[in-house]
């Protein structure tokens, strides 16, 4: 028996309770802890992950215009940072069952918006990867509104207080789960996988289809990497917790919420930090080729354009030279 399960034993034990109401304590202390330690490790995981990029961030966020990707990124980062804070502080933290009724709200209430960032983080990508097309964004437009309104709906409808340990007017936690009778809270988290999954769909098809250059190919890459990655691992996340949610013991029905919470967050911060740099990286790339005068051709290392440096309906004759560079014109007859 380990040290904590032995501490939660004689804590229960020493209330002198029925043999059934003692292994009750003993289990929902012990979830409680387990909960604690989770949803801990995975806010470290989120601090971690923003303290590691801040370089990066500063070079791809914070020093570059404001745009739409800029305002989604920091939303999803910093707002996520302080929605991990919140329900840190109510899983942690000990209510009464009088103050859970209205703090349990604020659990699903806040995470939403995390994973919303998270959504139009995607979809912003998926759009410009399709060269900004509208018809593409009034789909992807009225998906995340629904998506939207079907996560108000459970924040608001769908959640309730899961109750505290019954021993007078005992404090514990504040946690949150279905409502007696309902299995909508498993919906806030398939709805993403569903949405992210139309997105991965419509990339992978995009890029099948093109034929990108030498230096928009990395770019593409790195999009398909980790946007493939993202898919894989949240959806993953993703439907364990909601199968989670269906089992009959409500202590553990949101033991993986965090974990796809804090997971989805993290990739896609990720996500739009390696594009920014591969972008960077390629625009620097870039300039330096312009001002040498060489471009690269996708069929051969080094190329020396001359049309770069007179007009392109110039027609080369035998041993002309243009700028001390002598061109002569040959053919080979067979």
């Amino acid at each position: 028996m380990s040290g904590v399960t032995s501490v939660n034993r004689a804590a229960a034990e020493s209330l002198g309770l029925d043999a059934a109401t003692t292994e009750l304590l003993v289990t929902g202390i012990g979830l409680i802890h387990i909960l604690q330690v989770y949803t801990s490790s995975m806010v470290a995981v989120a601090v971690w992950d923003w303290l590691v990029c801040l370089n990066a961030e500063y070079n791809f966020i914070w020093k570059k215009e404001w745009s739409v990707i800029k305002c989604l990124y920091l939303w999803t980062r910093y707002y996520g940072l302080a929605c991990f804070s919140i329900n840190l502080w109510l899983f942690n933290a000990n209510f009464s069952a009088e103050q859970c009724k209205t703090l349990h709200y604020l659990i699903a209430a806040t995470c939403m918006w995390t994973t919303l960032g998270s959504e139009a983080i995607l979809a912003v990508r998926t759009y410009a990867f399709f060269g900004k097309q509208r018809w593409l964004a009034i789909i992807l437009g009225i998906l995340l509104t629904g998506e939207t309104a079907f996560l108000l709906y459970v924040s608001i409808a769908g959640v309730g207080q899961i109750d505290p340990i019954p021993i007078g007017d005992a404090r514990s936690p504040c946690t949150a789960s279905d409502k007696p009778g309902q299995h909508v809270v498993s919906g806030f988290w398939l709805a993403p996988v569903a949405f992210d999954l139309i997105c991965t769909f419509l990339t992978a098809w995009k890029a099948w289809s093109l034929q990108a250059s030498v230096m928009s190919s990395r770019i593409v890459s790195v999009f398909i990497r980790e946007g493939l990655f993202y898919f894989v691992a949240v959806a993953a996340v993703n439907v364990l917790n909601a199968a989670f949610m269906f089992q009959k013991n409500p202590n553990l029905q949101n033991i993986n919420c965090f974990l796809a919470l804090v997971l989805s967050q993290v990739l896609c911060c990720r996500l739009v930090l390696n594009l920014k740099g591969t972008q960077e990286r390629s625009t620097s790339f870039s300039s330096t080729e312009q001002h040498s005068g060489f471009v690269p051709h996708p069929r051969s290392n080094v190329s020396i354009p001359l049309r770069n440096y007179h007009p392109t309906d110039t027609t080369f004759t035998q041993n002309d030279i243009y700028d001390g560079v002598k061109v002569q014109v040959g053919a080979q007859v067979r």
